[in-house]
């Protein structure tokens, strides 16, 4: 798919999950996230698994299942996750109306993903 329908298909969706290596090892956790502008954003904890990692080389992905049609659809994104501190941004998101995250505890703090890839690919079986 080209990155541009993997962005709309990404728009209709608002959980997926983030990849990125902690401690030598590959953690994959889901997020709640949004998109504006080709990036992703999600809310985390000041003190969370996020906030206290490396994000510089994450992976995103969300994707949609229809399993009455045996179809669906996969977005993998690459780049960069790094904590939003431009105060209009900020002012941006917090006023963008989101489902709330579903991790317990306050999440505070915002972090957005501007992929240096984005791929994806359609999902159907060949009867």
């Amino acid at each position: 798919m080209r990155p541009s329908q993997c962005w709309a298909l990404a728009t209709t969706q608002s959980m997926g999950r983030l990849g990125f290596f902690r401690e030598g090892l590959l953690n994959i956790f889901p997020v709640n996230y949004f998109v504006i502008d080709e990036h992703v954003y999600f809310r985390t904890r000041a003190d969370g698994m996020f906030a206290t990692s490396y994000l510089g080389h994450a992976a995103f992905q969300t994707d949609f299942a229809d399993i009455n049609t045996k179809s669906g659809w996969t977005v993998l994104a690459n780049g960069p996750a790094t904590r939003v501190e431009d105060p209009a941004l900020l002012t941006t998101l917090w006023g963008k109306y989101t489902e709330e995250p579903w991790a317990p505890g306050l999440r505070d703090m915002f972090f957005g993903m501007k992929p240096t890839r984005v791929r994806g690919r359609r999902l159907h079986t060949t009867n």
